[in-house]
């Protein structure tokens, strides 16, 4: 048992994904319920090039969660296999009461290792409360259908509607990235952008941004 059990400290375990922002909302709001500090931690696995963009996107969004919630974040470069032991490690150096993964997690590492993170942790973490959220939950109603995420940039038009480019030629006004929607043949997806610290996300249809306007405010 940690030697401060009485004071809750919530970690929260996230790899790159849409679902990470979810489950950090969802570690911030029981942190704000018991009034304990909060802690994200980042699984760094996946490959540079390949998903330079992805990384991009999903760190500027997840720092600022961190910031806007005043919570610690950490990030490990690790392999997937070794998750159980970072986990564990991170827990136990922040004293960590109550642990939040993701089912994506756990299936993870299930299919790598053919195990389940969840002996493993209940194993190596005993001080501490599991909690493991189902995809749907983590995802709330907002499934990630979407291709790996490429360099893309918006240029304005004389209607006041935005067109999608892949070079910056023609003097793009914005400079983004584009997640291709996986159910299309065309160019229609979310185009992700930075502004002033944070981190938007606009719907793009058929090539066109009909109006510039985070898909959170819709």
């Amino acid at each position: 048992m940690s030697p401060n059990r009485l004071e809750e400290r919530i970690l929260v375990c996230v790899n790159y994904g849409h679902s990470g922002s979810r489950l950090i909302k969802r570690g911030a709001r029981l942190a704000e319920q018991l009034e304990a500090p909060l802690t994200v931690l980042v699984f760094d696995s996946l490959p540079e090039e390949e998903y330079k963009h992805d990384k991009e996107v999903d760190m500027s969004l997840f720092k600022e969660l961190a910031d806007d919630y005043g919570a610690e974040l950490i990030i490990e470069k690790s392999n997937s296999y070794d998750i159980t032991k970072v986990i564990a490690r991170t827990a136990k150096e922040k004293q960590a009461s109550q642990i939040i993964i993701g089912q994506i997690v756990e299936s993870l590492w299930s299919t790598l290792i053919g195990g389940s993170i969840i002996n493993e942790l209940l194993e190596k973490a005993p001080f501490a409360d599991l909690h493991v959220v189902p995809k749907e939950r983590s995802d709330e109603t907002d499934d990630w259908n979407f291709e790996r995420g490429i360099h893309a940039y918006l240029l304005q038009q004389e209607d006041g509607t935005y067109e999608l480019h892949f070079d910056d030629s023609e003097g793009s006004t914005i400079d983004g990235v584009f997640f291709k929607h996986l159910q299309t043949d065309f160019n229609s997806g979310i185009f992700a952008f930075s502004d002033n610290g944070h981190i938007f996300e606009v719907r793009v249809e058929d090539g066109t941004v009909h109006q510039l306007v985070d898909i959170d405010d819709v």
